[in-house]
């Protein structure tokens, strides 16, 4: 009896050791599941805040997060939480708990405090006279910068746990925090990159010439459209003028390209890449678009130019809806209108091109001169051209090595990615062969995903579904519309070339054009292999395009999916997660 007494109480005793540890752990975590739904509510309304620049719901909100944070990190930096993500089963929700109380609490003290002091400085942003306050910009860039490498941490840090194992209601929350602090590491480095740029392009250190390129989407290109209308603006010290405008059609054609082409661009565009100022956006490769707007420019213009600046009518609209409406001649341009009318409604109006050039050129100063003279909500204006930026509606390029480094890597830099080091990029264009602004009748989506990794090799599917909007009665339109006796299709016919780009030192193979083989052989393009598809669409008419394609070695991060942006709002372009 006394043997059995000798064991048994030892054993109750570690009995309720282990009960109460179970008890003391599902409590914590109940309680820290408390402190990141907290934390998640709170990073959602400081961004909400910032938007609006309502500071004292800022800085509630960020008292709010830090107490979350620090509670969150308190309960789970001990040893006692250290043993339960030792444990199986549990541990990984256990580790993830703990890396979530750490982002939170790290960002409570180092991330959003510094967002929410630069946004008190947002307003001086707004320009005024033509002017932008460039020692504003440059007292920004310390505290952004500070909340960009804060927020890129964190992202970093939530990324390195896997969420997939996690208890439902963790998975979720946690996915949701690793989407929101993604989503505004994203936000913020753009407003860095920015900041790291604008103080010496808005002539801080001397006058700047800049182009500004207006892609027409009407007649689509590779990086959008084409440049119809080219605008050379002055900066000095902050002030920006718009010195003169040019139509891009009035740089004619040259017997040999400005620039030495490579054999790959031969191939894919032949010379009329390099010939012909309408066609520098046939490739996707901005910064060779850049190179090659420049070269034309100087060839024929006295001034040297340091920067290409390109963006649409949809990023136009996203503007509008910052700063109101303009009117030019007797027509209202709204955000809602702002494409239609000068994608289409414009060669409906005036058949004489010349009168449609005037018409572009005056909407471009309109429009500039409501924004120089500080029309619209800065923070408004800032978002709107973060939007367009992230949609591929916005590119720069600079021509001074320094800057040029800054962008790199950002959503307006518009790389061709050939470094097979890098993360993988599937690149999807579409360019009009039918010098018509029948593109404006072009719908078309693409989706493509990792499928399966194996070797450090990704495998994607990809399809893409193109079609023809335009009315049955396409064929009556203005033959500037319908390309007219220049096109190579009947009028109303719309004729793409669509080229599919696969990630550097990966394949491009089975592709199928609704269901038929496409047998050509890959183009090489510094290594990126490219199918080409000639697609013609009669009014109305679908198709769909289907291929697979494996990335370069030792490729395993998520790939960005670049495809050229079109007429109706929203992105074309995505990410596919990695399937390694």
């Amino acid at each position: 009896m006394r043997s059995r007494r000798a064991w048994l109480w030892p054993l109750l005793t570690v009995v309720l050791l282990v009960g109460a540890w179970g008890a003391w752990a599902a409590w914590q975590t109940w309680k820290v599941y408390g402190d990141l739904n907290v934390a998640v509510e709170k990073v959602d309304a400081i961004e909400g805040a910032v938007e609006t620049g309502d500071s004292a719901a800022m800085q509630a909100a960020l008292e709010d997060l830090r107490a979350a944070g620090d509670t969150a990190r308190d309960r789970t930096d001990g040893l006692g939480w250290t043993a339960l993500t030792w444990l199986p089963v549990v541990g990984d929700d256990a580790s993830g708990v703990r890396a979530v109380a750490e982002v939170v609490s790290d960002l409570g003290a180092d991330g959003v405090e510094p967002m929410v002091s630069a946004s008190d400085g947002l307003d001086r942003l707004a320009p005024k006279d033509a002017r932008v306050d460039v020692d504003a910009l440059i007292e920004l860039r310390d505290p952004v910068a500070q909340a960009s490498t804060a927020l890129s941490a964190a992202s970093a840090r939530l990324g390195e746990e896997d969420p997939s194992g996690y208890v439902g209601r963790l998975k979720t929350k946690y996915r949701e925090l690793a989407a929101v602090v993604r989503d505004a590491d994203h936000a913020l480095s753009s407003v860095d990159t920015a900041l790291a740029v604008l103080p010496t392009m808005l002539g801080a250190d001397g006058p700047r010439n800049h182009l500004l390129i207006f892609q027409n989407n009407a007649e689509i290109r590779a990086t959008g459209g084409l440049p119809g209308a080219v605008t050379l603006a002055t900066a000095r010290n902050g002030k920006i003028e718009l010195v003169r405008q040019e139509a891009a059609n009035s740089f004619t054609r040259l017997p040999q390209p400005v620039l030495p082409l490579t054999d790959a661009e031969k191939r894919l565009y032949g010379p009329f890449l390099g010939t012909f100022m309408l066609n520098a956006t046939f490739t996707p490769d901005f910064p060779r678009v850049a190179e090659l707007i420049r070269a034309r420019w100087e060839r024929e213009q006295p001034e040297t130019i340091d920067s290409v600046v390109s963006l649409d009518p949809v990023a136009l609209s996203y503007v509008l809806k910052a700063t109101g409406p303009v009117t030019v001649r007797d027509v209202e341009l709204t955000a809602d209108n702002v494409v239609d009318e000068l994608l289409h409604e414009v060669y409906l109006r005036y058949e004489d091109p010349a009168e449609q050039d005037e018409f572009f050129r005056e909407v471009a100063r309109t429009t500039f001169d409501l924004i120089s003279t500080g029309g619209g909500d800065v923070r408004a204006l800032m978002s709107a051209l973060a939007q367009g930026a992230d949609e591929g509606r916005i590119y720069v390029h600079s021509f001074d090595d320094g800057e040029q480094q800054a962008l790199v890597g950002s959503d307006v830099a518009g790389e061709f990615v050939t470094d097979v080091a890098a993360d993988p990029q599937v690149t999807v264009t579409l360019n009009d062969l039918t010098m018509s602004k029948m593109s404006y009748f072009l719908d078309y989506d693409v989706s493509v995903t990792a499928t399966h990794c194996g070797g450090g090799r990704q495998a994607y599917t990809g399809h893409m579904r193109v079609k023809s909007s335009a009315p049955d009665d396409a064929a009556s339109l203005p033959s500037y519309i319908t390309g007219g006796e220049a096109s190579p299709a009947d009028p109303g016919t719309q004729f793409v070339a669509i080229r599919l780009y696969s990630p550097a030192g990966g394949e491009v193979a089975g592709v199928k054009l609704d269901a038929m083989s496409i047998n050509d052989r890959p183009i090489d393009q510094d290594g990126r292999k490219i199918a080409e598809i000639q697609l013609a669409l009669e009014p109305g008419q679908e198709s769909n395009i289907r291929w697979t394609m494996k990335s370069g070695a030792d490729q395993t991060g998520d790939t960005e999916v670049q495809v050229t942006p079109g007429v109706q709002p929203g992105a074309k372009s995505s990410v596919a997660r990695s399937a390694c």
